[in-house]
């Protein structure tokens, strides 16, 4: 007898599990591709370790940004204090250039103030050297260059187109380019100033005698050895003029007459010093110009600025017509700064 099997074929190829329901199971998400990770897989990537990181990020953003902002407000701060102070250093020279321009025929009458450094007369180039002054200058405060138009030497320091200065051919080391160069300073804010050394004269008395002063019939020489020019020659004063004439006409309103005053021994014979050719030169040229006289002092290392100067002033008054013109081995800087301090509003820093 044939036994029967427990199962049997009748319903094989039949499905009979439950019909698939979707349900979501949990503990397998991990094995799904993008699925939430294994809490205890050691290279899971956490919530908290992620906000963590985020926020890291955040605070160095956060610091970047602060640093940067700090640094713009730094060099900001920085360029602002930087132009407050050469605007507030070069104001007496930007008034005076202002008080030019508004206040016609009054010039002459007015106290001027101003911080001058000054150069050759070569420097006037209009180019690299003219540049290179005008930088050092504004970079120590100084609102002014003053250049010698005529040295003491009496050679011419620009190149002049005066018939008299070709024909005597005075001109020695002289700025080729003259009018654009003072056009050049007034455009950066910087005022010219041209010193004429008016009767000392070691080079036109040797070539014209008629308008020298003369011992005799020799030039008369002081114990340096210097010759002078005759104020009372027509010839002079007029030589003395036309440059100072040409001079306004490039655009330059401040002129220093040096060298105004013969020698003691000689001084009464004629009529020399400041205010007689001061005077007679402002009624000559047509022109809204000022004549300064300069008041010529040595500033040392040997002693404290601040008493120097102090003794200066008091050895040293100055009128609204005079200038300081000082010779010193201090640092432009550190002198203009020491006498801005003590209350001398106007000078000229030779070297």
């Amino acid at each position: 007898m044939k036994r029967k099997r427990f199962y049997n074929n009748k319903k094989r190829n039949q499905k009979w599990t439950e019909p698939e329901q979707g349900r979501k199971i949990e503990f397998a998400d991990k094995y799904v591709e993008g699925g939430e990770a294994d809490k205890f897989n050691p290279n899971r990537t956490s919530s908290k370790s992620y906000n963590a990181k985020s926020a890291k990020k955040n605070e160095t953003r956060l610091k970047r940004f602060i640093i940067f902002v700090s640094c713009v407000l730094i060099i900001s701060v920085g360029y602002t204090a930087m132009d407050v102070y050469v605007v507030r250093h070069a104001e007496p020279a930007q008034n005076a250039i202002e008080d030019v321009s508004n206040n016609e025929g009054t010039l002459s009458q007015m106290d001027m103030n101003f911080y001058a450094r000054l150069t050759d007369g070569i420097s006037l180039d209009a180019s690299v050297m003219l540049s290179s002054v005008i930088n050092e200058a504004q970079s120590n405060g100084f609102g002014s260059l003053a250049f010698e138009a005529k040295r003491a030497d009496g050679t011419i320091g620009y190149d002049s187109k005066l018939a008299s200065v070709e024909t005597f051919n005075v001109e020695s080391s002289f700025g080729a380019k003259p009018e654009q160069s003072i056009k050049q300073m007034l455009a950066n804010d910087i005022m010219p100033i041209a010193v004429i050394s008016c009767y000392k004269d070691n080079t036109l008395p040797v070539q014209a005698q008629g308008a020298a002063i003369t011992k005799g019939k020799k030039l008369y020489t002081d114990e340096d050895g210097n010759t002078y020019l005759n104020p009372d020659s027509d010839f002079a004063y007029n030589y003395i003029k036309d440059i100072i004439s040409e001079l306004v006409t490039y655009g330059v309103n401040v002129f220093v007459l040096k060298d105004t005053a013969l020698p003691e021994d000689i001084s009464k014979d004629y009529n020399d010093g400041f205010k007689a050719i001061s005077k007679k030169l402002y009624n000559d040229i047509d022109a809204n110009i000022k004549f300064l006289n300069p008041v010529e002092v040595s500033v040392t290392k040997r002693e404290p600025v601040k008493k120097q100067i102090t003794k200066m002033k008091t050895d040293n008054k100055v009128t609204k017509n005079d200038v300081y013109v000082i010779s010193s081995k201090i640092s432009d800087k550190k002198l203009r700064s020491e006498l801005v301090k003590n209350g001398v509003n106007s000078f000229i820093i030779t070297k």
